[in-house]
């Protein structure tokens, strides 16, 4: 498959800090990429220098098999690339109604009737004279993407599109963008979870402005390699190890089997839900019961979550009845292989 987008060896700093490191990924046409990390670990950056707002300090972009922008030069203007950005703060026109906002962008591109055409795909061609601030956050939310599809992009950027959106908009959002997307191809950054797995296959994790993933979403969730994946990503907990022998470390909290893809002794081992249960005394590791929680509602039910202590690591131990209270000892084993992952 032809890739779309290809970038080797870009970095970018900020007064001689460095905001991006070294990243190299390429993209093909179709696919939908999740851009995950913590705060200031480079994602908007990213999206800037896609998009030609920004220009590298070091390596390559390419769009289409054109190069967009190389160390020090932005080749091709932002209004050239075919690439359409939806901002946090959706930068839409104050003085335009909703037509009016999408049939600008559709300019070239089949104009009003295509704007009309849009409107009516997002459910808002009643809203097609509303002024900007007679429209809700939703349909803000609803002109913002259109107005990047009128463009009929090749790429379409989203820097957090949904970050002022309750849970219910945001659901109302993910699904709508899935119907809207046909096969434009997506790189959407986010702090969400939800987001990432309902909307894209491919994700890219980003830790201090370097790349610590990047593949098919089920790939990395399977086998992450990296802590900062396991911690954005969600993946369950993490402990500090030692291998003791082949596939096999020690913690706080007993033997736990590895797959060990570490070259150390002392790795992270990953902890996912479900794998700590309690065991009947003596067997297991003793531990206290130190806070409990609820989880949400799954089929009608409320799961309760213990937080459980052995000497200074805690765990989160999904509870099968409602007798346990803080304070109480119980016995847990961690059940399963466990992946170890780098620092």
């Amino acid at each position: 498959m032809k890739s779309i987008l290809v970038v080797t060896g870009l970095s970018h700093a900020y007064n001689g800090s460095l905001a991006l490191d070294q990243l190299s990924f390429a993209l093909c046409a179709g696919e939908r990429l999740a851009v995950l990390g913590p705060s200031g670990s480079g994602k908007t950056t990213l999206l800037r220098l896609i998009a030609g707002l920004e220009t590298p300090t070091l390596g390559d972009i390419a769009l289409a098999d054109q190069t967009a922008s190389q160390t020090g030069e932005v080749l091709i203007a932002p209004q050239h690339r075919g690439v359409a950005m939806v901002f946090q703060g959706l930068a839409l026109f104050p003085h335009l109604n909703a037509l009016e906002q999408i049939s600008f962008a559709a300019r070239g591109h089949g104009g009003v009737a295509h704007a009309l055409e849009l409107l009516d795909r997002i459910g808002l061609s009643h809203r097609a004279s509303a002024r900007l601030d007679q429209l809700s956050g939703g349909e803000r939310q609803r002109i913002a993407l259109a107005r990047a599809l009128a463009q009929k992009p090749r790429l379409i950027l989203m820097d957090e599109p949904f970050a002022s959106l309750d849970d219910e908009k945001r659901a109302e959002m993910r699904e709508l963008l899935q119907t809207l997307l046909d096969e434009t191809t997506l790189v959407l950054v986010t702090h969400s979870r939800e987001d990432a797995f309902q909307l894209t296959n491919r994700v890219l994790v980003l830790d201090r402005g370097r790349l610590r993933a990047f593949g098919a979403l089920e790939e990395v969730v399977a086998n992450p390699c990296h802590s900062a994946v396991a911690k954005t990503l969600g993946l369950g907990q993490l402990l500090a190890g030692e291998i003791v022998g082949p596939g096999e470390a020690i913690t706080e909290f007993g033997r736990i089997a590895v797959l060990n893809k570490s070259k150390s002794s002392k790795v992270q081992v990953l902890v996912r839900p479900g794998q700590p249960r309690i065991v009947p005394r003596p067997a297991g590791v003793e531990v206290e019961v130190v806070s409990l929680e609820l989880r949400s509602p799954d089929l009608r039910e409320v799961r309760r979550v213990a937080v459980v202590k052995a000497a200074t690591e805690t765990l989160r131990l999904i509870l099968p009845d409602k007798t346990v209270a803080v304070g109480d000892r119980l016995h847990i084993r961690i059940e399963g292989e466990c992946d170890t992952v780098e620092s």
